[in-house]
């Protein structure tokens, strides 16, 4: 994309809007956290280790249920990966503002955290304030950055996608394949026709039999009894492993399973810090130190933002969606069904709070980098 020139009051208003309001995050956050999220998110690893153990959440078995088991694998790791990037942009949000309290000489103690505001929202803000009071009379600031460039792994969008596709279960198979049609080993008695040794009446020709006339070698017709290998059309007992000899059609990609994977490529997805410049309309001396920290630490705050406010945004309130509508689907599910999916919303609960926290802490400085006389 190419570098944009912006003014900057243009440069607020593309980064300063809201991109959570209306939706589960609008929380102010407390303690040293961006919402909260700390106490919240060690419950529900307790409650679902594979939120916070090591590995891909995708292959854990939640459920009996295969269709309902890859939704909720695909959830679950979403609501991991983004309590992950929760944390990583809270943590970088809050570096670069205090960065830049230390450089314009903010003391520490307005920087600290304290009872209902967050880390982020602190830093922040005493900055905020501390470029306000520097910017006086009609003197504006003209900023010109190349956008950041978000990229997802591919691989691992593909290897998610994949997981989405449930492959048809046994009982599905025997329940839609019409009967004739239908093969497989028989668990019981095969009365069709037996592909290996028949151990029982042949109605047809048996290539051997025993003293009392019984088929104890392969039938060419229907076999009634044991069938050593492939039984076809009929089976007394239980089908194992059983194949349609003409059509099933496989259940669809689900769209919420498929969702939580794209939400997850996004989170996930890797973004390019963005070259910027800086410039004040009229020499100021209180001004020289303020560009200075705006130019190292002020693309820190933009790349957070848009991943933040343009990338993910749209992305966190499908969870939020999903998170419910699996709540809905868990009846017979079992309890780890339950848990994981209540802990998982509640982790993107959690989460969506905090990253608009950061996100308007960030926003309350990048504003103040555009405010004119």
């Amino acid at each position: 994309m190419s570098t944009r020139a912006l003014s900057a009051v243009a440069l607020f208003g593309l980064l300063s809007c809201d991109p959570f309001a209306g939706g589960a995050g609008n929380a102010s956050g407390t303690g040293s956290g961006g919402g909260g999220g700390g106490l919240l998110g060690g419950l529900s690893g307790l409650a679902c280790p594979e939120l916070s153990g090591g590995g891909s959440a995708l292959s854990a078995k939640y459920t009996g249920k295969a269709s309902l088991n890859v939704k909720i694998g695909a959830f679950v790791q979403a609501a991991k990966d983004l309590g992950s990037l929760s944390a990583r942009m809270d943590a970088e949000i809050t570096g670069a503002c205090q960065r830049m309290g230390n450089d314009l000489g903010v003391p520490a103690t307005e920087m600290q955290p304290r009872e209902g505001v967050a880390a982020s929202t602190a830093a922040c803000g005493a900055v905020s304030g501390k470029i306000k009071a520097a910017l006086k009379g009609s003197v504006q600031l003209k900023a010109s950055f190349t956008p950041p460039k978000c990229e997802v792994n591919a691989a691992a969008s593909a290897s998610c996608d994949g997981h989405c596709k449930v492959e048809v279960e046994p009982a599905e198979i025997v329940a839609q394949c019409t009967p004739a049609k239908l093969s497989g080993t028989c668990k019981g008695t095969c009365k069709g026709q037996c592909d290996g040794t028949c151990k029982g009446t042949c109605q047809g020709e048996c290539t051997a039999k025993d003293a009392q006339g019984r088929c104890t070698g392969q039938c060419k017709g229907t076999c009634q009894g044991s069938c050593s290998a492939t039984c076809h059309a009929s089976c007394q007992g239980e089908w194992q492993a059983p194949k349609c000899e003409g059509h099933v059609t496989p259940p669809k990609v689900d769209a919420d399973c498929k969702a939580s994977c794209q939400a997850s490529a996004k989170i996930t997805a890797q973004c390019t810090k963005p070259a910027l410049t800086i410039e004040a309309s009229a020499q100021a001396q209180e001004l020289t130190a303020v560009l200075a920290t705006l130019r190292a630490n002020l693309p820190t705050l933009i790349t957070a933002q848009v991943k933040i406010g343009k990338e993910i945004a749209a992305d966190v309130q499908t969870l939020v969606r999903i998170g419910g509508s699996l709540r809905g689907q868990l009846k017979d599910a079992g309890a780890k069904a339950i848990a994981c999916v209540t802990a998982a919303g509640t982790a993107v609960a959690s989460a969506s709070v905090s990253v608009n926290v950061s996100f308007k802490a960030s926003a309350s400085v990048s504003g103040q980098a555009g405010v004119g006389g």
